[in-house]
């Protein structure tokens, strides 16, 4: 209880309105763009990787009820969205001087979650076409033969790929970003800070 009231603090709760904008605005780009790609995740990885787990799942199910109420497909995907918050929670916890090889982990652990919990809602909720714009690269894989398990996970393996490399990369330059005094409000917002004196 002490952990989530620790999550939930005054300024992560404020910042919960800004991560679900910032998530929406991906979508919203991606919709217009007709891309293969989502970016509807930077906000989700972006709070949790300094606010915690709790704060990241509130993110990312506030963002999903608002996106499904534009494309309805996307309510079933929560559960993959709710367990991105969950592992970018927990790589919050580790420092890494590195940020880069911070953000290399972060993008592998994402398309793994993405591609592992995704593609069994793809084929057995809908069938392998959730109708946006990824289905046209499942069909080109369906035409060359694949079954419909291989063509989801080799559709998923290209657009998820693109699609979290992108998304940590721009989650991790928004915190980078930031003014120490503010990140170190955050409970993991000392993470990224190098400077000790900027701890103060």
């Amino acid at each position: 209880m002490k952990s989530l009231k620790e999550d939930f603090s005054l300024m992560s709760s404020l910042l919960i309105p800004v991560a679900v904008a910032i998530n929406f605005t991906g979508f919203g780009l991606i919709k217009l763009l007709q891309v293969p790609i989502f970016l509807d995740s930077i906000g989700t990885v972006f709070i949790s990787l300094i606010a915690g787990p709790w704060v990241g799942i509130v993110t990312a199910v506030i963002t999903s009820l608002i996106t499904g109420s534009f494309s309805p497909e996307y309510f079933a995907f929560i559960p993959v969205a709710v367990i991105m918050a969950l592992a970018m929670g927990f790589l919050a916890r580790f420092r890494m001087k590195n940020i880069v090889i911070k953000t290399l982990v972060c993008a592998f652990c994402l398309v793994f979650i993405a591609i592992v919990v995704s593609a069994p809602i793809i084929v057995m909720v809908y069938g392998g076409n959730t109708g946006n714009s990824t289905f046209g690269v499942t069909a080109f894989f369906l035409a060359t033969g694949q079954n419909i398990w291989t063509a989801v996970f080799s559709t998923n393996f290209i657009t998820e790929t693109t699609d979290k490399i992108i998304t940590a990369i721009v989650a991790m330059a928004i915190i980078k970003a930031m003014s120490p005094r503010y990140l170190i409000k955050f409970k993991y917002g000392e993470n990224y800070i190098n400077n000790q004196k900027d701890r103060i």
